[in-house]
């Protein structure tokens, strides 16, 4: 399964040259955001090929891992830090060689605050920001115990630390991702992501929280969902024979978002309705093409 995600370069040479294989047909991406009129729109940037890609549908899941060892909290991610975030100046916007589509969107305001909340996902009947899979047997997430908490940080002179948890059930105030560029609308920075369990080593698995990205003077874009590996690649647990497999479940684990969480299976009435019918397999269809048409990372 193809996955459009950005992954870490992990912790270890062990799980590097391990896992290698098993994420060779990956593709890599840092959340790429711009603009489309008064909008902000949601894509994906290459950082090793230097390429932005904006599908029609957006893309909204990302992945990534935190990776500890031992029986003490918190896993993070490693150097340089995930997810990361990137803006382009209208130049690069315009320039097929570094944005797909060219010549489509605009560069964000200049001297603009990209700001963030975490937002709440209902699974079921559960309504919380935080969501946790063992990677056993079918997907099936659940609110993580009160406990758990994840935090996205800012490193540096002016760096942050916003969190939530197992009690979190709502819009839940984030900070500034990056002031953009003066005249250029860029950005281009990484926040590292931690998960702990009250000091404790987290369960392995995979981490499900959202967030949508806020500007002054622009419509707020859809909700992403990021999809967090935790693991200790030198002691994994029974549910995954090897790291191989581990991987295998974090596709899993994403595209059970993909169709759960943003495109929802329609109701049996509205998929009696022929346009909407045709939609879902021009949107299913897209969703291949763009996985499979991006570079490994």
């Amino acid at each position: 399964m193809f996955r459009i995600v950005q992954r870490p370069m992990l912790a270890t040479c062990f799980l590097a040259c391990v896992a290698a294989s098993a994420r060779a047909e990956e593709i890599h991406y840092d959340v790429f955001v711009t603009s489309s009129g008064t909008s902000l729109v949601i894509g994906g940037y290459d950082d090793v090929n230097t390429v932005a890609v904006i599908p029609a549908e957006q893309l909204r899941v990302f992945g990534g891992e935190v990776v500890g060892s031992g029986t003490a909290g918190p896993y993070v991610s490693d150097a340089p830090g995930e997810p990361g975030f990137r803006a382009s100046p209208q130049a690069s916007l315009n320039n097929p060689s570094l944005t797909t589509p060219a010549n489509t969107y605009t560069a964000l305001t200049g001297s603009a605050a990209l700001t963030f909340t975490f937002e709440p996902m209902t699974i079921g009947a559960q309504t919380k920001n935080l969501f946790f899979w063992d990677g056993a047997d079918a997907v099936s997430f659940a609110p993580v115990a009160s406990g758990v908490s994840l935090s996205l940080v800012k490193q540096g002179g002016s760096g942050w630390t916003a969190s939530i948890n197992g009690d979190s059930a709502g819009v839940i105030a984030g900070n500034t991702i990056q002031v953009t560029g003066s005249t250029t609308g860029s950005v281009h920075t990484h926040l590292f992501t931690s998960i702990d369990d009250a000091g404790a080593a987290p369960a392995q698995g995979f981490y499900l929280y959202s967030l949508q990205m806020h500007m002054n003077g622009y419509a707020s874009s859809d909700p992403l969902y990021f999809v967090f590996g935790a693991l200790d690649p030198l002691s994994l647990p029974p549910q995954f024979a090897d790291l191989a497999a581990f991987e295998e479940a974090h596709g899993l684990a994403e595209g059970w978002v993909e169709t759960n969480l943003v495109a929802p299976v329609p109701e049996p009435s509205a998929l009696a309705l022929a346009g909407i019918g045709l939609a879902a397999v021009g949107v299913g269809a897209l969703r291949r093409r763009a996985r499979s048409s991006g570079k490994t990372g």
